[in-house]
């Protein structure tokens, strides 16, 4: 059999070079290797019924989408009872995937199902809709009589996924989820809406409709234990009581609301139903436990035996040390010496006189900051960039809703900057998609911060856990750099930074594994950057916008700057107190101790010599490569 499939996916890959009218390069037979060593292992794991995910952390634009579809075609061809499921995150995504697919094996085996591909969905309503007229229509119920189905994740995790995951009665041989989805979901909510929702429901039936009852002993229940509360950990267990019946809302009669569209309704029952079975905690969110939001979560995708991930950042996003059932296939790295990435220092949210700066988020809900803001942006964008350059920038959602920027999405269709062809998108979104991959410049302005609480949801929900004493206890100290939530608010900045980082042209890797040619601007945390740097981008160069304005501020953030700066083969340390104001001589161990700073000699290969008596300082000296 394997044989047979391994001259089978050849011929696949082959006949799918030629439909694109490309060549198989060294680098990309490596990743297709991945590909079919994860799609052999994943059948094992079917035929022996073990549930675990094979996750495949090839890099963005190294084509582990492509092989995967060349490993089905293969798949279908050569076993008998072949059955697989092709999962992504957008509409859009899923139609290209359709199209591909559809070519590769025939129209008669494979189906699509989104709300734009719908049967009773007219194309003018999907090209307004969703910007594209689907090459077919299906009917949802349609789905479990073709061998090989798209769809997306949302649909998977939704209540009518079984028509996806069963081939006429049976559950799919194989699974393949292009890019990881959320995975686990998160009802955050507060007594107030609590009382907000029950009284919307009371309004539109009467007050003692069933579900306007049960919210009412909910509300109660939950102010009860806000007011009793004698902990002021940042995060603390629900307990239950008998006078609370939370099995009402765990019950079939709760699941219209469970699954409503209006978003408070849902949130507030997925909450109630996730505190039925152990899987919420009380939050605090100020440092005087004046605060507090009540968090649910819940496992939301349905682990199967046969099941692939491909997730360009599963090897940086923190989960691979916190959830169960994740087995990595080796796969080949990217070398990104031809991606230059310049810090810049956000200007306008520095506050005077402080290292603190000012949150995008209350910098948007004022015009007076905002439209400052955004007019730096756009400054930047024309400093660092030329006339008739395609740009992407990467922004916060608020900007761009209330038009501080232009919610400019394709370069079909650009924002017109002096010339330069800019589009805006906003983090939280454009994961996985290659529509601006012609782009030389990518723009990160800020990060893609998640609440602490929805990382602890995250952490517990991955590893299945309910929220209790000792469940909690290793979050509450959440800046600890060697605990879980440390590890997976790291993890997830640097998965969301890589992913948008690569959406430019970066992602065309050449037949030796190198990246296209990129300049990568980011205004994150620069700690963070030096950090992962290698992690994330392995032969990448790294420069600071106004290094100048780093060494005023002294400290090791001055240290760092002039040792990614300096041209030099050598600085003394006399030289070093004369440009940042560190005084190595007396304090070289503190100094030397930082991460950071230990990151940034490696990465700009510098090695520090002691001086060694009378009249001979120490000094930093570059290293031979």
């Amino acid at each position: 059999m394997n044989i047979e499939l391994t001259n089978a996916y050849e011929s696949a890959l082959q006949e799918q070079a030629r439909q694109r009218n490309q060549i198989i390069t060294p680098f990309a037979r490596r990743v297709s290797q991945s590909i079919f060593s994860a799609g052999l292992l994943a059948m094992t794991d079917s035929s022996h019924n073990v549930a675990q995910y094979r996750v495949v952390s090839a890099p963005t634009g190294s084509g582990k989408s492509s092989y995967a579809l060349a490993f089905i075609k293969a798949y279908v061809e050569t076993v008998p009872d072949a059955t697989a499921l092709y999962l992504v995150e957008t509409i859009r995504q899923a139609e290209d995937i359709y199209r591909d697919m559809s070519r590769l094996i025939g129209l008669d085996k494979v189906a699509i199902w989104t709300a734009a591909h719908d049967e009773q969905t007219y194309p003018e309503e999907a090209m307004k809709e969703h910007g594209f007229i689907p090459a077919q229509h299906f009917s949802v119920d349609a789905l479990g009589s073709y061998p090989v189905v798209i769809a997306t994740h949302k649909f998977y995790t939704g209540p009518r996924s079984a028509k996806a995951t069963l081939y006429r009665g049976e559950p799919r041989k194989l699974t393949f989820i292009d890019e990881r989805p959320e995975g686990v979901s998160t009802f955050d909510t507060d007594t107030g809406a609590i009382k907000t929702v029950r009284d919307k429901l009371a309004q539109a039936h009467s007050s003692d409709f069933e579900p306007v009852v049960r919210l009412t002993e909910l509300h109660d229940h939950l102010e009860s234990i806000w007011r009793s509360a004698s902990s002021k950990s940042v995060f603390d267990v629900l307990p239950h009581t008998e006078a609370t019946d939370l099995a009402w809302f765990a019950s079939a009669r709760a699941d219209e609301y469970v699954k409503s569209r209006d978003e408070q309704i849902k949130q507030v029952f997925g909450f109630a139903r996730s505190l039925a079975s152990g899987f919420a905690f009380l939050a605090r969110y100020d440092a005087y436990g004046n605060g507090a939001r009540f968090v649910g979560y819940d496992m939301n995708l349905p682990l199967s035996p046969g099941t692939i991930i491909l997730d360009a950042t599963a090897d940086i996003d923190g989960l691979s040390l916190i959830a169960k059932h994740r087995n990595t296939v080796v796969v080949p790295q990217v070398d990104f010496r031809n991606l230059s990435i310049t810090h810049i220092d956000p200007e306008p949210l520095n506050v005077s006189g402080k290292r603190k700066k000012l949150k995008i988020s209350d910098v948007a809900k004022r015009a007076d900051l905002a439209k400052p803001y955004a007019e730096w942006i756009l400054a930047t964008i024309k400093q660092h960039t030329r006339c008739g350059e395609k740009v992407l920038v990467i922004t916060h959602k608020a900007l761009l809703d209330h038009d501080y920027l232009p919610a400019r999405r394709d370069f079909a269709e650009p924002y017109d900057l002096e010339g330069r062809q800019v589009c805006f998108i906003h983090w939280g979104i454009g994961i996985g998609s290659n529509r601006w991959k012609d782009a030389t410049a990518v723009f990160l302005f800020g990060e893609f911060h998640k609440p602490r609480r929805t990382m602890v949801a995250t952490g517990l929900g991955w590893r299945e856990q309910q929220a209790t004493d000792n469940t909690l206890a290793p979050y509450q100290s959440w800046n600890r750099k060697d605990g879980p939530l440390f590890t997976l608010q790291e993890g997830d900045l640097c998965r969301w930074l890589k992913q948008m980082a690569m959406r430019g042209n970066a992602r065309n890797i050449d037949a030796h594994g190198v990246c296209g040619v990129q300049r990568l601007y980011v205004t994150g945390e620069f700690d963070r950057l030096i950090r992962h740097k290698d992690r994330m981008f392995p032969g990448a160069t790294v420069v600071l916008d106004s290094p100048h304005l780093r060494f005023q501020r002294g400290g090791a953030e001055a240290l760092i700057a002039l040792l990614y700066q300096s041209q030099e083969e050598t600085i003394s340390v006399s030289e070093v107190k004369e440009a940042t104001g560190v005084d190595l001589r007396r304090n070289r161990n503190r100094y030397f101790s930082v991460p950071e700073i230990k990151e940034a000699m490696n990465q700009k290969h510098w090695d520090f010599l002691p001086g060694a008596g009378r009249g001979r300082m120490g000094h930093f000296i570059r290293c031979s490569v």
